[in-house]
């Protein structure tokens, strides 16, 4: 059909506006790839509609006019087929004043300085008790080259991230989204399903990570939030955990939870009761969710959303949606963030987001 290196496959698909993701598990050896060849994908106001639903979830962290629900139906699963039904039947090519309007370009820089007076705000309300956790996340924007190429970082960080969730997708109503996450939300099959608890961060120079009060109590935090959750559905899990996981140059504490689901028709229901975890939001979880969208000062769009295949009847494998960048004509928008309790100091909660956009820095070129 094509004899174009599968990075430029990509890059045309996205040229053409296509509804499309590709996405390489964590140790497995080559990536998958789902594509919508016609019509629009389908968007949802709420997460419980994807029961029943299957196909490429891409959920924001919060949905809004400017961030739907999207699922992109499976039509095509092989990269070397892409190009020929996605001529025929996609729409044309959407103007960037579209995504301008929608998500604007860029989503600035959160400096130092600007950063630390969200600390302070944020810090404010854990001292006083008023919030148990609070995640604070920031963009950093970086001009676009000439010369990059969204494929090629997606096979850039494919290579450099083995046990990671890689991904790379892009819709008309999303844009472009790259990243590595090391966040399962939601994965099985028939009804065998897992979930995890990942809080705590380091940034070891060796092999041996040793962990504070504060990264252990971030993680405590984390583990009963999910427990209370999956009692309300009557689900007692196994758990095995807390233990230490590297991803990139970062270690994190993760606990895993296996489970049963009696009834995994219903898929969506659990997601909404998961997300947003603490591990992105913070405790309570309505205060935390309204004290972010009140103070954070951006759209965090779909950075710390979720994403992955959907499919009760085959695997499901959905991740949080976690070092990424939002990828525009002219520049390339970084994201991290950081949990912080009473006990956060600034300049380690600066310097561990700091450690987290490199993540992606390191991938291009």
């Amino acid at each position: 059909m094509t004899d174009q290196p599968a990075y430029r496959v990509l890059d045309s698909l996205i040229e053409q506006n296509a509804c499309f993701a590709i996405f390489r598990l964590p140790h497995e050896t080559s990536p998958r790839f789902v594509m919508q060849t016609s019509g629009a994908p389908s968007l949802f106001p709420d997460i419980e509609e994807l029961n029943g639903k299957r196909g490429f979830v891409i959920a924001p962290f919060r949905i809004t006019a400017a961030s739907p629900l999207i699922v992109i139906r499976p039509d095509c699963a092989t990269l070397p087929e892409a190009m020929i039904p996605i001529r025929k039947n996609m729409p044309g090519k959407a103007s960037p004043e579209i995504f301008a309007k929608t998500h604007g370009e860029a989503h600035g820089d959160t400096g130092k300085a600007a950063y630390s007076r969200l600390f302070e705000r944020f810090h404010e309300s854990l001292v006083n008790g008023e919030m148990k956790k609070l995640v604070l996340s920031r963009s950093k924007a970086i001009d676009r080259k000439e010369t990059f190429s969204p494929g090629r970082s997606f096979f850039n960080a494919e290579e450099k991230y083995p046990h990671s969730y890689v991904y790379l997708f892009h819709t008309p109503q999303s844009g472009t989204w790259l990243g590595s996450s090391p966040e399962i939300l939601l994965k099985g099959t028939a009804d065998e399903w897992h979930t995890v608890a990942l809080a705590g961060t380091r940034y070891p120079n060796s092999g041996d990570v040793t962990w504070n009060d504060k990264n252990l109590r971030e993680q405590h935090l984390v583990t009963s939030y999910l427990l209370k959750q999956l009692s309300s559905f009557h689900i007692t899990p196994e758990i095995n955990g807390p233990y230490t996981i590297k991803a990139g140059n970062l270690a994190h504490l993760r606990t895993d939870f296996s489970f049963n689901l009696t009834d995994a028709s219903k898929p969506g229901t659990l997601l909404k009761t998961l997300h947003p975890t603490p591990a992105v939001l913070g405790l309570p979880k309505n205060e935390a969710c309204r004290f972010i969208q009140n103070n954070e000062g951006y759209d965090r769009l779909y950075y710390s959303g979720f994403l992955g295949m959907l499919d009760t009847e085959g695997e499901t494998n959905i991740y949080v949606t976690l070092r990424c960048m939002y990828i525009e004509k002219k520049s390339l928008t970084l994201f991290a963030g950081s949990g912080l309790l009473a006990s956060s100091s600034l300049d380690d909660e600066w310097e561990e987001t700091e450690h987290k956009l490199q993540t992606m820095s390191d991938i291009l070129e």
